[in-house]
């Protein structure tokens, strides 16, 4: 770790600066803790990072605190209303342990409360000794708290210097002191009532150790009678007072049986550790059934669900899950007693209790897995039968990189014999060819090169994907290598999770449903063609005659096709196009003039697609054989080019799509078939780079004379996105948006007041910047490394903390200026091995966090 600067923060508090801090908004959180206006650590230094002061709610400027979650900016709001500016202004100016916790050794959030709690001052810490401060803390904080507190404390002042410290801490506040609760008349019944409110609700509900002003503000009773029936509670044995702090009695239900104090220890044993009905009891003991009932009730009701420590450690899975005494005893190891203890107490649960998995230990996992049959499988629940099975084991060994089937085999079968019985081994034993079977018909699998599979989670497969890969596929007529369409758009295959080509042939074929795809032998696919020979016949007739050789290069270009195996395909059934010295000619079909005037008739738009052509005219069955050839569309002043049917004086589809966009001010996308192709996005995407359409909106293009009109050159634009560019760099973050320059770039581009889109594709241009899109906007980075909206998010998750998403959301959005959603940033964080948890609605980096997180708690 570096070492810290003299006056500066440590850690993650390096950036906060002592001398900036002399006049902060830390004093408040004294104030809102008295006034139980919740105000955290955090939040108050969220505050001061963007650097607000008291000063500016005391303005209540409300453009200056727009940015501001609204209700911590009415907390603050509130407590200038109820304190007033002059007090407000003199908390502002005390230093407070808070100040402390930025020197990173040791001092929490909690710590300084406790200081609040106990009513120690900042100043008079600075000469009280340990016993002091053990006296007024309660007498149970050990040296080792006092140190801690003493060694940042003594840091800090020599850091500030004797001047400043004295200066600022000399101001002494009255800090307002809740007012007592007036006096109860209560009667007895009244106490009784009270009483048996805190027994039955206030018990349990509390921590093991909490304080009479915790409980008499909990239950708005005056201290006395809180003192009152904590004395009875103690005489029982439920807790134990010293002063004003109080302390849960625990006993282990082995001890609780044993327990002197116990009402009823015969009925009570019979029914809880014997398992004995009400009506065998009372038959046991010569009573009546009501009797006994009567008897169990008061007696049960005496003892507290939390005063024993094995319901206590349930309490909570009990009351949110649905449970029976079996699953319970196999699962937790726990003696049956436990589990009736709680069905008298507490009303069990409705929750399927497969979603209390990820609460369990390992070993109690294990014990689930085995009760239910079940097994884990990418965070899931999944029931035990071959094909889960397999999907485990492909998961364990088989997930980054694919392994033979063979191999996959040999692991499987070792699994099942040592994770079962020999009997249920036997029967979930399967060979090496029908394994290979269930994994090719399993969602949760993909066949790789060379007879390998490997796990592939089918959540990654989002609408938003498969649209962009249906588009991908938007090409001219003919059969492919999947090589080829695997290479057009790599960021989308890592999106994927595709690895190589034959993912990619065995994706489309499973996900992909379009009835002009036709699969092949992998990796080969078709598009709008039915039949190879066929359709490598009708490109001889489009280029004939052309060397052999010439022809092979063309197809492997284009189509990314094996050279090998299309020479071999046309020197073994197309002889007849071969001349002896390997030049391919052909004949050319003829038409009619009835036919060509009906050709001439049907071609009415400048630019066609040819599965545009073949769906509009599906009743020719002979029309991509006869008709769609550069020998016949010549005669009609046509041409192919580029997977295009284009007019002839065009040339190519890219020149009709270049001259189109280029000719208008206001260009609006086309809603056409072959503004649906990758030609298409090319050319606007050229047009951009070269400076001669901007985005305007979602919808339009601005032609580059629009802005010459307005005084802007080429020129001068680039030497604008330099500046934007370099505004950024100064902003000190690792991510940046269009909307955090605004405030901070002086440039005559931005002053323009175009939408945000116009910008974001500016910046995307500039060489040293790279671009992540989001549903609100682009968020930037300086880097050649391509990451995705998943990496981005995991870099704004805390190392060893979850958080709520929605809290998550707003800081990503108060922090960028663009909107976020909060399914998309679940979706994408666990895209990326991080962790959602519908309970808590926090994420976290990874699972490993969530569960330290909840078993801190």
């Amino acid at each position: 770790m570096c070492e810290r600067v003299a006056g500066r923060g440590r850690g993650r508090y390096q950036d906060i600066e002592f001398d900036n801090v002399h006049h902060s908004l830390l004093g408040l959180i004294e104030f809102a803790n008295i006034d139980r206006n919740r105000l955290s650590f955090e939040s108050v230094l969220s505050l001061i990072r963007e650097g607000f002061t008291i000063q500016d709610f005391i303005d209540n400027n409300e453009q200056r605190l727009d940015s501001i979650r609204k209700p911590l900016k009415n907390a603050i709001l509130d407590l200038l209303d109820t304190y007033g500016e002059s007090r407000v202004n003199d908390m502002c100016s005390r230093w407070t342990f808070y100040h402390l916790i930025f020197l990173d050794m040791g001092v929490t959030e909690s710590l300084s409360k406790l200081m609040a709690v106990a009513q120690i001052d900042f100043e008079e810490f600075d000469l009280m000794d340990y016993e002091n401060f053990k006296s007024r803390t309660g007498g149970r904080n050990r040296l080792s708290t006092y140190l801690k507190l003493r060694d940042s404390y003594m840091t800090f002042k020599d850091e500030i210097g004797e001047e400043v410290f004295k200066g600022l801490t000399s101001q002494q506040v009255s800090i307002p002191v809740k007012p007592k609760l007036k006096p109860l008349n209560l009667s007895k019944r009244e106490y009784k009532r009270l009483e048996k409110q805190f027994l039955e609700t206030y018990y349990d509900e509390f921590q093991e150790n909490f304080t009479v002003k915790e409980l008499s503000a909990r239950m708005d009773v005056d201290e006395r009678f809180i003192q009152l029936i904590l004395k009875n509670a103690s005489r029982k044995g439920l807790l134990e007072t010293d002063g004003y702090d109080v302390k849960k009695i625990r006993r282990s239900f082995e001890e609780l049986l044993l327990w002197e104090s116990l009402p009823e220890p015969e009925i009570i044993r019979l029914r809880l550790v014997e398992g004995y009905s009400v009506a065998e009891i009372a038959d046991k003991l010569g009573l009546s059934r009501q009797g006994v009932s009567i008897k169990l009730k008061t007696a049960l009701s005496l003892v507290l669900t939390s005063h024993v420590i094995e319901a206590k450690r349930y309490l909570r899975r009990f009351r949110k899950f649905k449970m029976n005494e079996d699953m319970f005893v196999k699962i937790f190891d726990e003696h049956p007693a436990v589990f009736r203890w709680l069905s008298l107490k507490v009303k069990n649960g409705n929750k399927d209790v497969r979603e209390m998995y990820t609460r369990l230990t390992e070993e109690q996992q294990k014990r689930f897995e085995v009760y239910f049959s079940v097994t884990l499988l990418d965070g899931d629940l999944v029931s035990v039968d071959k094909k889960t099975i397999l999907e485990k084991v492909i998961f364990d060994h088989a997930f980054d990189n694919s392994c033979r089937i063979e191999e996959i085999h040999e692991i499987y079968k070792g699994y099942i014999y040592a994770q079962f019985p020999v009997e249920i081994a036997d029967s979930l034993y399967t060979d090496e060819r029908t394994l290979q079977g269930i994994a090719s018909r399993s969602s949760f699998t993909i066949s790789s090169y060379g007879n390998r599979v490997r796990y592939h989670n089918p959540k990654v497969f989002t609408d938003e994907r498969m649209n962009r890969l249906q588009i991908l596929l938007q090409l001219e007529p003919g059969v492919y290598n999947a090589r080829y369409i695997f290479q057009l758009d790599p960021g989308l295959m890592e999106e994927l999770n595709c690895k190589d080509p034959s993912e990619l042939h065995n994706i489309i074929k499973t996900r992909i449903s379009h009835p002009l795809i036709t699969m092949g032998r992998m990796p080969e696919l078709a598009i709008g063609v039915s039949d190879k020979l066929t359709w490598v016949r009708h490109l001889i007739r489009e280029h004939a005659p052309i060397p052999l050789e010439e022809f092979l290069d063309m197809l492997s270009r284009r189509f990314g096709l094996h050279i090998p195996s299309v020479r071999s395909l046309v020197q073994t059934t197309m002889l007849e196009h071969l001349s002896p010295d390997n030049v391919l000619i052909a004949s050319f079909p003829t038409i009619t003039d009835e036919e060509t005037e009906w050709l001439r008739t049907i071609l009415a738009e400048d630019i066609y697609t040819f599965d545009q052509l073949l769906d509009l005219h599906k009743d020719v069955p002979d029309l991509y054989d006869r008709f769609l050839n550069k020998w016949v569309l010549s005669h009609v002043g046509y041409t192919i080019s580029g997977g295009f049917i284009v007019k002839s004086e065009y040339g190519s589809g890219e020149a009709y799509f270049r001259d189109v966009i280029k000719s208008k001010d206001l260009y609006r996308i086309q809603d056409i078939p072959a503004a649906k192709t990758q030609s298409y996005f090319k050319v606007l995407k050229d047009l951009e780079t070269e400076l001669e359409i901007f985005r305007a909106d979602d919808d339009h293009y601005m032609n580059i004379g629009r802005l010459e009109k307005g005084g802007f050159s080429k020129s001068m634009i680039r030497a604008e996105i330099e500046d934007i560019v370099e505004a950024a760099r100064h902003l000190d973050t690792e991510y940046f948006t269009f909307p955090m320059l605004q405030e901070v770039c002086a440039s005559e581009l931005v002053d323009l007041g175009m939408e945000n889109v116009f910008y974001e594709r500016l910046i995307r241009l500039h060489p040293d910047v790279n671009f992540i899109p989001s549903g609100g906007g682009d968020i930037f980075y300086f880097s050649r490394e391509k990451r995705m909206l998943g990496h981005f998010y995991l870099a704004h998750l805390h190392k060893n903390e979850g958080i709520d998403v929605h809290v998550f959301e707003r800081g990503l959005e108060e922090r960028y200026g663009i909107t976020f959603n909060s399914g998309k940033i679940i979706e994408s964080i666990r895209d990326r091995g991080g962790f959602f948890s519908p309970e808590t609605e926090k994420v976290y980096r990874d699972k490993s966090i969530f569960l330290d997180d909840l078993y801190r708690d």
